[in-house]
């Protein structure tokens, strides 16, 4: 059940939300979108396909506002809507599929964008970190934005050569991506290639990327981007100095 607390019209806005992959790079592209445009959470989305849970806000600690396992936030000046998961998925994902593309064409939304990761050891050559971003479009999206894809030097995926669509380690983003094609919904899936680990650097890396295309954020912020506070609990605290 999608559940939003604000009356927002969001006829032709950009859905972007992440899929549970490798190194959680999507989840953690949506927490910098959502802390660097200060976006205000319109609703959520509850499904028993994802692990409930709630939690304190992790935007702002001073806030009495929860969190639970997929909010759903929009920035009106970005015309976006961006949708935050934050446990597993547990069940089988049709449903929550199915309620999302009948929120897209109720909603009218121009497009939906999908965040993710795949392995890093598919790549067996060696490449330079801004090689490591990949994009997957429909034919409808390709249509209208394929040019400027083409102007930014962006490598499409799968490579020529390759006709089946694979994104190892990149969760549901394939399938997903499949499903909205086939519903003829104007969709990409925007994923890095990365290794488990400290993965922010990754997650800066596909905002950047997204930047390029859609142009929510200033450059001025895109390169400076702020981590959100609850990423300083991502860690746990440093090794205790008695170990040494």
């Amino acid at each position: 059940m999608i559940k939003l607390t604000q009356d927002i019209d969001l006829e032709s806005y950009t859905l972007i939300l992440p899929s549970v992959a490798v190194g959680n790079v999507g989840q953690l592209s949506v927490d910098l979108l959502v802390s660097n445009l200060n976006l205000p959470k319109i609703g959520q989305i509850f499904t028993p396909s994802f692990v409930p849970i709630v939690g304190a806000n992790a935007y702002d600690e001073c806030s009495s506002e929860l969190i639970t396992a997929i909010d759903i936030y929009a920035g009106r000046k970005e015309r976006v809507v961006v949708i935050q998961i934050r446990s597993l998925y547990v069940g089988e994902l049709t449903e929550f599929f199915n309620e999302l593309g009948r929120f897209v064409t109720e909603k009218k939304i121009a497009k939906v964008i999908i965040l993710a990761s795949s392995h890093d050891y598919v790549k067996k050559e060696v490449q330079p970190q801004h090689l490591k971003l990949r994009y997957v479009a429909s034919a409808g999206l390709r249509s209208k934005a394929g040019e400027l894809f083409d102007e930014l030097n962006w490598i499409s995926h799968p490579p020529k050569g390759e006709e089946r669509l694979q994104i190892p380690g990149g969760g549901f983003a394939k399938s997903l991506f499949t499903f909205l094609s086939g519903a003829n919904v104007p969709c990409a899936v925007l994923f890095k290639f990365c290794s488990e680990g400290d993965n922010r650097e990754d997650a800066v890396a596909l905002v950047q990327y997204l930047n390029q295309w859609i142009r929510i954020l200033e450059a001025s912020c895109s390169n400076n981007l702020k981590y959100p506070l609850s990423w300083k609990h991502l860690f746990g605290r440093p090794p205790s100095q008695d170990l040494y």
